[in-house]
């Protein structure tokens, strides 16, 4: 192969054996051939039996040697350097489809007949060989008179005098335009072959019994990341596995190793990996390549990149246990919103009932606002779980934050500066007070985990357009005017693949029962609901920065303050309390009793209809929770406007009206009260349905 490759081409001759065991001469002509970067070597071998009794021919006569040169369509000319005198063989006309009579020997009709482009070659080869002294063979063209082109292969050889001037040159011709066409249509099968392979998106290799990969195409070579003239010659386990031996010595499934065991096809599933080490995912099947014998001599195998197969699979599966996490989500809060109604119900009657100067009175009130945060967190869950849509109002974002002040500092630490910079203009976003509140308590907890040691906690409002160009660098945003609150801490920091990844629900870079890794999923997603947008910049060692980007409205007269409520009034009237969690029941009955209400009770929907129908007469409201056993809050309505079609009804409920709504439970301009409750907002809106 390597002779083959510096001359391009070689004639060969040797003996063939037939099955019935004898034998006969063949002559091989091997020519090099590159196509598409890779090193061929096409051989054809011709039966030259005839050409070999032609020759025997030849030594017995001069007529044995005509025919032979017939028969090998082998045709001679002589040329006298001296006279310059031309002789060709009838061989050679017959080639040249010339006329003997018309066209004598001369060089004229010789050039004529070769073909235009290849005659400078034909000169040069000729002018080179008596420079060089040495005989030469070429392969050129014939132009036919009527367009058809044939090729033929040519050897000259000079004889010189004794003075070392040429004399004679001797030279044959051999028509070979059969054999230049079986080669060229080897050659396009081969081309057409490669590419297939190379069109193909699944990998494909062949590879020896030694594993050693003896062809790759195209698409291989991109799944590991290599070159393909880095890949020939190595064994499969090098490539695809950074392994120094078969990858089935390492507990792998390996298909090649199944097919060049058992002879028949596998299929597999394994991890590859690119030159980077990263991780590809392949699905591998492998076809045996036999001899006569039925011996596997090689293996196809081919390789599909499965990587964004498992990518979606693992989105699947993260849906999945979001979807879990969710309901069971929904139903915690839900219980805990019933637990939370009782204590703040029992806190908020105690602080009614205390004085200014009750030395107890500022218990409470930490109670009741450690209550209120408790409440923030189940309805976070509950928005979590798609059980609680956001409550909007219009606020202003710097009273949010400053009002949460004390909290995020609780939250932080002493051993961390807490150094907040608000706007000097109001900056109103309609927003949910209690879930932005949210955000900043899971980002003042991941900035306190992030600097064990200490440190700053910088918190900065301002207004920001995010115009085109802001767009068009930053690859989101809608145009327009945005409240921009940065969080910026002085701790460790995060490197590119964990920034890329902290917004990914179950992702935490915290030890085993310190995080959860939903916190910030949370947090993206309430951001998300504003309509905003949340970045993240961080480098190892050089701290982090949250930007949050929230839509400003333009609203007129938006209250950005607290106003203190008003004392509830008292009532004489009767009320039906239909609630199934005994302690709710309980304080919601003294909360109404104690504000001078009668209040008759019911444990589920069945035992309202049941005491409404008793009681019908002197009932001036009914109180209902909307998920009751035996029958739910509506359908108990229902039955009672049966009995009575002009009472009124407040609705109570752990879950977010508009989701009662959507489950076809409530209907607009029904009263609604969502859990946990203060006694306050309860007796404010009973007052309100009975006074209508």
């Amino acid at each position: 192969m390597r002779e083959l490759k510096d001359r391009e081409s070689m004639v060969l001759q040797g003996e063939h054996r037939r099955k019935d065991g004898s034998s006969f001469p063949v002559e091989i002509n091997v020519k090099y051939i590159s196509v598409g970067g890779k090193d061929y070597m096409v051989a054809v071998a011709r039966d030259i039996t005839e050409r070999k009794r032609a020759e025997d021919a030849l030594r017995r006569s001069e007529a044995g040697l005509l025919e032979a040169q017939r028969l090998a369509q082998l045709g001679s000319w002589e040329l006298d350097l001296k006279t310059n005198r031309l002789q060709w063989s009838d061989e050679i006309y017959r080639i040249f489809e010339m006329d003997r009579e018309r066209f004598g020997a001369t060089y004229e009709a010789f050039l004529e007949a070769v073909h235009p482009e290849d005659r400078d070659m034909v000169g040069k080869a000729y002018s080179d060989s008596l420079k060089t002294r040495t005989p030469y063979e070429i392969d050129h063209r014939l132009l036919m008179k009527d367009g058809r082109i044939k090729f033929v292969h040519e050897q000259c050889e000079t004889h010189y005098d004794e003075a070392g001037a040429p004399v004679r040159s001797l030279g044959t011709v051999q028509d070979i335009t059969e054999r230049r066409l079986s080669e060229e249509e080897l050659r396009k099968r081969d081309e057409f072959i490669l590419n297939i392979l190379e069109t193909v998106d699944e990998g494909f290799i062949v590879i020896d019994p030694d594993y050693r990969i003896i062809a790759a195409n195209k698409a291989y070579c991109e799944q590991v990341k290599m070159p393909s003239a880095d890949i020939i010659g190595k064994h499969c386990h090098e490539v695809s596995h950074h392994l120094g031996k078969p990858c089935f010595l390492e507990g792998e499934e390996c298909a090649p190793a199944h097919t060049f065991k058992t002879g028949g096809p596998y299929a597999a599933i394994h991890t590859h990996f690119d030159s980077s080490g990263n991780p590809v995912y392949v699905e591998t099947k492998s076809y045996p390549i036999k001899d006569a014998s039925g011996k596997v001599t090689a293996v196809i195998e081919t390789l599909n990149d499965m990587s964004e197969k498992r990518r979606l699979e693992e989105q699947l599966r993260h849906a999945q246990k979001m979807e879990a996490i969710g309901t069971l989500a929904g139903g915690i809060a839900h219980d805990f919103n019933n637990m939370l109604n009782v204590i703040l119900g029992y806190c908020g009657l105690m602080q009614m009932e205390m004085k200014e100067t009750d030395p107890l009175l500022p218990y409470v009130r930490e109670m009741l606002r450690a209550g209120d945060r408790a409440s923030d967190l189940t309805k976070g869950l509950l928005i979590f779980s798609r059980k609680k849509t956001l409550e909007l109002q219009p606020v202003d974002v710097n009273v949010i934050i400053e009002g949460f002040r004390k909290m995020i500092g609780r939250i932080i630490g002493e051993d961390i500066e807490l150094r907040i910079t608000a706007s000097d203009e109001p900056l109103i976003l309609m927003a949910d007070r209690g879930h932005l509140e949210q955000v900043l308590m899971n980002l003042a907890a991941n900035a306190r985990d992030a600097m064990p040691e200490g440190g700053i906690l910088g918190i900065e409002i301002k207004r920001e357009l995010l115009d085109s160009s802001f767009i068009k660098v930053h690859g989101y945003g809608e145009p327009g005017e945005y409240a921009v609150i940065s969080a910026t801490d002085t701790g460790t920091g995060m490197d590119a693949r964990t920034r890329e990844r902290i917004f990914e629900p179950y992702f935490t870079t915290k030890g085993i029962g310190r995080g959860t890794g939903l916190g910030l999923s949370i947090v993206f997603g309430i951001v998300r609901q504003h309509r905003g947008y949340i970045n993240c910049y961080s480098e190892l060692g050089r701290g982090t920065t949250f930007k949050i980007y929230l839509p400003l409205v333009k609203i007129e007269g938006a209250e950005t303050i607290e106003e203190k409520a008003a004392a509830p009034k008292r009532g004489t009237e009767t009320l039906l309390v239909a609630e199934d969690d005994p302690a709710v029941r309980d304080l919601t009955k003294i909360t109404l009793e104690n504000y001078g209400y009668t209040v008759i009770e019911a444990v589920d929907g069945e035992d309202a209809v049941n005491k409404f129908r008793e009681n019908q007469d002197n009932i001036h409201i009914v109180v209902l929770d909307v998920i009751m056993p035996r029958k739910n809050g509506r359908d108990a309505y229902e039955d009672i406007k049966g009995i009575r079609h002009d009472i009124r009804a407040i609705f109570m409920s752990g879950y977010d009206a508009d989701i009662i709504k959507t489950k076809g439970i409530l209907e607009d301009g029904m009263a609604f009260v969502s859990k946990p409750v203060s006694p306050l907002e309860l007796l404010t809106k009973v007052r309100e349905g009975l006074d209508k």
